[in-house]
């Protein structure tokens, strides 16, 4: 069950969900098969839920003046993909995502907007010891888009805004 947070508590739990995720996933920990892919499944749902909640509410405060649009940068995106490109970078991406070709700076809001509305079949991530990042993909109109964000980009900046509960979505 949700319980109502602020967006710092929020990216807070995020950047902890991320480094106990990114200890699994390259095996940092010494834990078994088993114990890690718990951890994988588990800090990934409850990762995507918190996005979800943030990208929602963030938006909304946006959009009714409560919190100011900043334009920092939490990733990368190609506005216009097409399905070679896509599966490329779901399948082979490596940081850092400033250096992709055909790709634009993501500002937060962006991000947000590409979170809420990502194709969950076609998504992924790049993960080390260092580095976790989302893969999206979706359509705008006839356009399918790619967006890499960083979560450790994407916490920051969301702990950059006036902190303030999360509404209820």
């Amino acid at each position: 069950m949700w319980k109502r947070r602020t967006f710092h508590e929020c990216a807070e739990e995020l950047e902890i969900l991320s480094q106990g995720f990114r200890d699994a996933y390259a095996s940092k920990s010494r834990l078994d098969r088993q114990s890690r892919e718990k951890i994988l499944q588990e800090s990934s749902e409850r990762g995507i839920e918190i996005l979800r909640v943030l990208a929602l509410s963030i938006r909304s405060e946006q959009d009714f003046g409560s919190l100011p649009s900043i334009r920092t940068t939490v990733g990368a995106l190609n506005r216009s993909a097409n399905t070679s490109e896509t599966s490329a970078t779901l399948n082979s991406y490596r940081p850092p995502y400033s250096e992709k070709a055909g790709f634009e700076p993501l500002p937060l809001r962006e991000a947000l907007n590409k979170i809420a509305h990502a194709d969950p079949y076609k998504a992924g991530f790049f993960a080390d010891e260092v580095v976790h990042e989302l893969i999206l993909s979706g359509n705008h109109g006839a356009n399918t888009w790619i967006a890499i964000v960083s979560i450790t980009d994407l916490c920051r900046a969301i702990k950059s805004l006036p902190d303030q509960n999360v509404q209820s979505v």
